[in-house]
C-alpha cells in the first residue's frame, strides 16, 4: 500500500551509491555526474521498466494460479525477489544491460514527489474503500491505542537496541529517530492473507487499521528527534503541527468523501450508460484531488485525507454504485499496476543498499530482525489489557493467539524507509555518510526480511493456532450445499440425456465415472430422495423404430436398428420443414394488406427482404455461437471458435448472394497434415484443433468439433426463425432454405469421409461434460451472489469440482491412449483436448 515510500527513500539511495565509491570523493560532485548521465538518456526509455515489471507480474500471477506449491508465496514477495534479481544484474553488470539499464536509471532518478503523487493516492484509496465501515468503527479505539502508545513504546524499545546493542556509537537523537522509523508497520501482504484464509474480521481490521493510523504518529515522533538532530529546540509547534496534519487531514478527507457520495447519488441511474462511467471516474478523481489539495495546498496530511475520503465513499456510496463488478475491476487493475511496479522497483533499490556496507553489518541486521520482532511482541503484550478494555465487547476481545499473529504480522516497509532516507540526507550533510548508509541498509533490510519471512509463514501460523478454523455449523451448511450441488449435477446430466437428442451418443461409462468421482469429492447425499441411483440415466438407443428409415436401410442393404441405419440421428434435432405454398396461403388468408404487413415488412418476399433476413440470420447465428461458448459446448480456445465467428463476418458481405458461411468456413477448415505453414500457424496460434479427423489417407485433416458446432447453430437458429410471427413467411422460407443447403453441405463432408456416430459421440461426450462443469460453476456463483457462501467457500467448492473434472480427464486419457484402434493423431490431440475443457 505505502510501498511508494520505499521508492522515495531508496530511489535517492541508489543515486547516492555512486558517491560512496571512494571515501575521498565529493558527494555533490558524484551527484552532478549522475544527473548528467541521466540527462543523456532519452525520456521515452523510461516506459520499458514498468512494461517489463507488468510482464513479470502477469507471469507470476498466471503461474501461481496453476501451481499450488507456488501459490503459498505472497505476490508482493515474489515481486521483491524479482526486483532483487534485476538489481543484481544491473549493478553487477555496471549498467551494461543496454536500454533496460537506462530505463532503470531514469526511474531511480525520478523526482520522489512525482512518485508519491502518482502512485500513493490510488493505492491508499483502493485499500481503504474496501474496508467495511462497521469493522473500522468497532475497532477504531484499539487501532488508536496501537498507533499511539504502541508507536511510543516501540520507539523506546528500539532506542535501547540502537544505543546499547549496536556497536556504532550513535548519538541519543539518532538512536531515538532510528527507533521511531522501525515503529511504523505496513502489513499489506498479511492483511491480504488474512482475508484469503478467512480469518476473523476483527483481527484483520486491527492489523489493517493500525497500519493506516500509525503513519502519522510515527512521522510526528520521528520529526521531533529529526529536528533535535539538526540542533533545533523542541517546542509546542510540533504538537500544533501534529493536530493540523491529523485532524485537518481527517476532516478534509471526510468532507471530500461525502461530496463525492452525494455526486454519485445524482449519477446512479442504471439505465443511463454514462452514469457508471461517471461513478468510476469520480472515485479515481477524488483519490488524487484529496491527496493533492490536502498535501500541497492546505498543508494537511494527504495520506489521512485520501484514507478518510475512501472510507466515506465506502460507507455511503456502496448502494449507489451502478456496476459494482466494473468498479471493483477498475480499482483492482489500478492496485495491481501500482503494486507491481513499485515492489519490483523496491527490490532493485533494496539490492543497491547492500553495496554500501560491510559484511559484518549483515550479522547485525539478523540480530536486529530478531530483537525488533521481540520488541513488537512486548509492545502488543503490554497494551493487551488496554486493547481488551477499550474493545467494548467480547467480539473485539484479543486473546494470546491474536496477540501472536499481530506480533508476527507487523511487517515494516514503506513509511520507515522514507523517513530513513530523509535522515540519511541530513547525516550526509553532517559528514557522516557511513552512518547514513547504515540507517537505510538496516531499515530496508529489515523490511525485506519481514516480507520474505513473516509474510510467507503467517499462513502456517494461522493454521497452527486454529484462527482460520471453520465453525461446525458452517461446516454442516457447506456439507448440505455440496450434497445439493451433486444432486443438481446429476439432475442436469439426466435431464440432458432425456430431453436433448444430441446427447444420446455420449459415452455413458466415462460420464458415470466423472459423476462417481464428483460424488466422492462433494459427499454422498444424506436424503434418499435426493440420491439419483446409478443407472437411471437413459442409455443411448440401440434401435431405430422409424418405419421409413428402416425401409430405406433395407434398400441400402443395411440391417435396421444398427448405428449405420440411423443416418444423422445423432444431431438430435427435429427435421426442418418449410412449405412455401402453405406459407403463402397463410399470408393470403390474413386479410387486408394492412394485416399482411408486420413491422413495416411486406408479406411477399422481395430481394431486399431476403438480404435483410440473411443478415438477421447471420446475426442470430453469431449470438448462438457465443451462447455455445458460454455454456461450454464450444470451447473458447478451440480453433472453431475463431473460424465460426470469422465466417459470419465474411458471409455478411455476400448476403445478397446467399448465406455462404459454410463455403467460407470450408476453405479454412481443411488443413494439410505435413504443411510447414500450417504447423507454424498452429504453433503460434492461441487456438487448438479440438477433435481432428483425418481425410484423404491422412494427408489432410479437419476439426470435427467445428462442423458439429456449425450444424448445431444452424439448426437452432432455423427453428427460432420459423417460430417468429413478425417476419415475412415467404422471405423467411428462402433464408431457411439457404440454411438447409448449408447444413447439407456440412453433412456431405462427414458422409464423404465416413464420419459416423462413434466419432460424433466423442464430441458429444466432451460437450456434455463441459456443460455439467459450467452448470456447477454457475450454481456456485449463484450461491455467492445470494450471500449464501463467501468468496473463500466459493473457491473451495470450485476446487472440488475441478478436482473431479481432472480425475475424469485422467480416466478418459488412459482409455484413449491405451486403445490400439485410435490413430496417433487422435492420441496426440487428446492430450491437448483435455486441457481445453472449462477451468483449464
Amino acid at each position: 500500500m505505502r510501498t511508494l515510500w520505499i521508492l522515495v527513500a531508496t530511489g535517492q539511495l541508489l543515486a547516492a551509491a555512486a558517491t560512496t565509491t571512494s571515501a575521498a570523493h565529493d558527494p555533490a560532485e558524484s551527484h552532478e555526474e549522475h544527473v548528467e548521465h541521466v540527462d543523456h538518456v532519452h525520456p521515452h526509455v523510461a516506459i520499458l521498466f514498468p512494461c517489463l515489471s507488468m510482464l513479470i507480474g502477469l507471469t507470476i500471477t498466471h503461474i501461481t494460479s496453476r501451481c499450488q506449491c507456488l501459490a503459498t508465496i505472497p505476490y508482493t514477495v515474489s515481486l521483491l525477489i524479482v526486483g532483487w534479481g534485476m538489481g543484481f544484474l544491473d549493478v553487477e553488470s555496471a549498467g551494461s544491460l543496454g536500454t533496460l539499464s537506462e530505463s532503470i536509471s531514469l526511474w531511480i532518478a525520478i523526482d520522489p514527489h512525482l512518485l508519491l503523487y502518482a502512485f500513493l493516492p490510488v493505492l491508499l484509496f483502493g485499500d481503504a474503500m474496501s474496508i467495511v465501515w462497521h469493522d473500522f468503527h468497532r475497532t477504531a479505539a484499539q487501532c488508536i491505542v496501537l498507533a499511539g502508545p504502541g508507536v511510543l513504546i516501540g520507539t523506546a524499545l528500539m532506542y535501547v537496541v540502537a544505543k546499547f546493542v549496536f556497536p556504532y556509537g550513535w548519538g541519543d537523537f539518532e538512536c531515538a529517530a532510528f527507533g521511531s522509523v522501525l515503529a511504523a508497520t505496513d502489513p499489506v501482504a498479511v492483511v491480504g492473507l488474512l482475508k484469503e484464509m478467512g480469518a476473523s474480521r476483527v483481527l484483520t481490521m486491527q492489523i489493517a487499521g493500525e497500519s493506516l493510523l500509525n503513519d502519522g504518529v510515527a512521522i510526528v515522533v520521528w520529526l521531533v528527534f529529526y529536528n533535535l538532530m539538526k540542533g533545533e529546540q523542541a517546542s509546542a509547534e510540533i504538537i500544533l503541527s501534529f493536530l493540523r496534519l491529523a485532524v485537518g487531514g481527517t476532516a478534509f478527507g471526510a468532507a471530500c468523501g461525502v461530496i463525492v457520495a452525494r455526486w454519485m447519488s445524482l449519477a446512479s441511474n442504471r439505465l443511463v450508460h454514462s452514469d457508471s462511467l461517471v461513478q468510476v471516474t469520480l472515485t479515481i478523481t477524488v483519490a488524487y484531488v484529496s491527496f493533492f489539495v490536502g498535501e500541497n495546498e492546505l498543508k494537511l496530511s494527504g495520506v489521512l485525507a485520501t484514507i478518510f475520503a475512501a472510507l466515506m465513499v465506502g460507507k455511503y456510496a456502496q448502494p449507489l454504485v451502478c456496476d459494482k463488478d466494473g468498479l471493483a475491476a477498475v480499482w483492482h487493475l489500478l492496485e495491481f499496476f501500482g503494486n507491481t511496479i513499485l515492489f519490483v522497483l523496491c527490490g532493485v533499490f533494496s539490492y543497491t543498499s547492500t553495496k554500501n556496507v560491510e559484511w559484518a553489518d549483515y550479522g547485525w541486521l539478523a540480530l536486529l530482525y530478531i530483537l525488533a520482532n521481540l520488541a513488537r511482541g512486548v509492545m502488543v503484550g503490554v497494551l493487551l489489557p488496554v486493547l481488551n478494555c477499550v474493545g467494548g465487547s467480547d467480539v473485539t476481545k484479543t486473546t494470546w493467539k491474536e496477540w501472536l499473529v499481530m506480533t508476527w504480522g507487523g511487517l515494516r516497509g514503506a513509511v520507515g524507509l522514507a523517513l530513513a532516507l530523509s535522515m540519511r540526507n541530513l547525516l550526509i550533510q553532517q559528514g557522516r555518510e557511513y552512518t547514513a548508509n547504515l540507517m537505510v541498509f538496516f531499515v530496508s533490510g529489515f523490511a525485506t526480511l519481514t516480507l520474505l519471512v513473516n509474510a510467507t509463514t503467517c499462513s502456517l501460523l494461522l493454521k497452527y493456532l486454529g484462527l482460520t478454523k471453520t465453525p461446525e455449523a458452517q461446516i454442516a451448511i457447506l456439507g448440505c450445499l455440496r450434497q445439493e450441488l451433486m444432486f443438481l449435477s446429476k439432475k442436469a446430466f439426466s435431464d440432458a440425456l432425456a430431453s436433448d437428442g444430441r446427447f444420446k451418443a455420449v459415452h455413458q461409462r466415462e460420464l458415470d465415472a466423472m459423476l462417481e468421482h464428483l460424488d466422492a469429492e462433494l459427499g454422498e447425499p444424506q436424503d434418499p430422495k435426493l440420491h439419483l441411483q446409478k443407472g437411471v440415466h437413459p442409455e443411448p438407443e440401440t434401435t431405430d423404430t422409424d418405419p421409413e428409415r428402416q425401409e430405406n436401410s433395407k434398400e441400402k442393404g443395411i440391417e435396421p436398428g444398427t448405428v449405420q441405419a440411423w443416418g444423422h440421428w445423432w444431431w438430435g434435432f427435429e427435421e426442418i420443414k418449410v412449405d412455401r405454398g402453405v406459407a403463402v396461403r397463410k399470408e393470403k388468408s390474413a386479410g387486408s394488406l394492412t394485416e399482411q404487413k408486420r413491422f413495416g415488412v411486406a408479406a411477399k418476399g422481395t430481394q431486399q427482404e431476403r438480404v435483410v433476413y440473411r443478415k438477421l440470420f447471420l446475426s442470430m447465428l453469431r449470438a448462438e455461437y457465443t451462447r455455445l461458448m458460454d455454456v461450454g459446448m464450444l470451447p473458447r480456445r478451440a480453433s472453431g471458435a475463431e473460424l465460426l465467428l470469422a465466417s459470419i463476418d465474411a458471409a455478411d458481405d455476400f448476403a445478397a448472394l446467399g448465406l455462404n458461411d459454410w463455403r467460407i468456413l470450408e476453405k479454412k477448415l481443411v488443413h494439410r497434415r505435413h504443411s510447414i505453414r500450417v504447423k507454424v500457424r498452429e504453433l503460434l496460434s492461441p487456438y487448438f484443433t479440438f477433435v481432428p479427423v483425418e481425410i484423404n489417407g491422412g494427408a489432410q485433416y479437419f476439426d470435427l468439433f467445428t462442423v458439429v458446432a456449425f450444424i448445431d447453430a444452424h439448426h437452432t437458429v432455423s427453428h427460432q426463425l420459423l417460430k417468429s410471427e413478425c417476419l415475412s413467411l415467404d422471405a423467411r422460407a428462402d433464408v431457411i432454405g439457404d440454411s438447409l443447403s448449408e447444413i447439407e453441405a456440412a453433412h456431405r463432408i462427414l458422409k464423404d469421409n465416413g464420419i459416423g456416430a462413434r466419432d460424433i459421440s466423442k464430441v458429444r461426450t466432451i460437450q456434455l461434460a463441459s456443460m455439467l462443469f459450467q452448470t456447477q460453476k454457475d450454481q456456485v456463483g449463484k450461491w455467492k451472489s445470494q450471500g449464501i457462501i463467501s468468496e473463500k467457500e466459493m473457491e473451495e467448492l470450485l476446487h472440488l469440482i475441478k478436482h473431479g473434472l481432472d480425475h475424469w480427464e485422467e480416466l478418459m486419457k488412459k482409455q484413449v491412449l491405451s486403445s490400439e484402434e485410435v490413430s496417433p493423431l487422435s492420441k496426440a490431440t487428446f492430450r491437448t483436448l483435455v486441457r481445453l475443457l472449462p477451468g483449464r
